[in-house]
């Protein structure tokens, strides 16, 4: 009894120790840095602070209370696809969409299907700058906003 208690206090400490090493290693600083060209994606998350306390994001998006006016729909009727690049969407999609809504937005994910969803191109875009449910909103802005929207109509064909 006392033999396996003692051989499974080493195999114990043995993991223990190999676990600790492989967490030990040098690093290099490269390799966690942000790469120039890389996207970037407005964070409108509401955030906590180390108290547990809300507060409101860096550059949160504009709200009713903040005095700035908040996104608008574009008018019914209006499709705002032209004005985007497909093939720039789908890269902007497959960074930003596609982990939530695999295979390019074709099967479901976390997130629904979007090829054949029937929204529209208003729709899709307020959905993106807004969110909804678990999607956060701003997650494309401006020219990628534009873009991942001309690719979502593209899919739904």
């Amino acid at each position: 009894m006392r033999r396996g208690i003692t051989v499974a206090a080493a195999v114990i400490s043995s993991v223990a120790l190999i676990g600790i090493g492989a967490g030990c290693g040098g690093t290099d600083s490269s390799a966690a840095s942000t790469p120039a060209d890389a996207t970037t994606i407005a964070n409108y998350a509401p955030q906590t602070d180390s108290e547990g306390k809300t507060i409101p994001a860096p550059d949160a998006a504009p709200t009713a209370d903040s005095g700035q006016a908040a996104p608008t729909a574009p008018e019914a009727g209006t499709s705002d696809a032209s004005s985007g690049d497909v093939a720039a969407g789908k890269t902007v999609f497959e960074a930003n969409c596609q982990g939530c809504h695999p295979a390019g937005g074709t099967q479901a994910g976390v997130g629904p299907q979007l090829s054949n969803s029937k929204l529209d191109a208003a729709q899709i875009k307020m959905q993106v700058m807004n969110g909804k449910g678990a999607m956060p909103g701003g997650l494309a802005t401006g020219a990628d906003l534009d873009n991942v929207v001309a690719y979502v109509v593209s899919i739904e064909q």
